[in-house]
């Protein structure tokens, strides 16, 4: 989402939904640049594993991210593209997914094949993330230098030991 949207923060303060196109590639395959809207209503309590917050970073950059873990002094958030936790403190939450428009349908985040992709999406982060950093393209190279790879590491392992 761009800096320019400023007045975002000012309409859920006072307590308003807001419905805003949605910019880059971070919440793929949820949110598309140019074809999803997303409809983000004031905070009510504190967020849950699964919610899709907006928040603004101290650079002042307005994120629409999931958030991926509670901590006690706050969140971790990450886009539903992305490979990297981003901590979060709660001052800088702003407010949270309602629903997304896209191609004229409306998805509602109480909908059941919503709900279902949230805990998919989360449950599924460690094989993607193995996947991302590990491409099957590559797999064949790692095939070929497994042997060499393992006896570097069991040799280096004997001669500090």
């Amino acid at each position: 989402m761009p800096e320019d949207y400023g007045h975002l923060a000012e309409e859920l303060r006072a307590g308003r939904p807001v419905a805003t196109p949605t910019r880059g590639s971070s919440m793929e395959p949820l949110l598309y640049e140019g074809k999803t809207v997303a409809v983000v209503v004031p905070l009510s309590g504190p967020l849950r594993r699964g919610d899709v917050a907006l928040y603004r970073r101290d650079s002042g950059l307005f994120v629409l991210h999931r958030v991926v873990s509670v901590r006690g002094g706050g969140y971790l958030l990450r886009g539903d593209n992305c490979y990297y936790q981003e901590p979060v403190r709660p001052g800088q939450m702003l407010g949270v997914l309602a629903e997304v428009v896209r191609n004229g349908k409306t998805i509602r985040v109480t909908d059941g094949r919503y709900r279902c992709y949230t805990a998919f999406w989360l449950a599924s982060y460690p094989v993607r993330a193995f996947f991302h950093r590990f491409p099957l393209k590559k797999w064949p190279y790692y095939f070929a230098h497994l042997p060499t790879l393992l006896h570097k590491k069991f040799t280096q392992h004997r001669n500090h030991s």
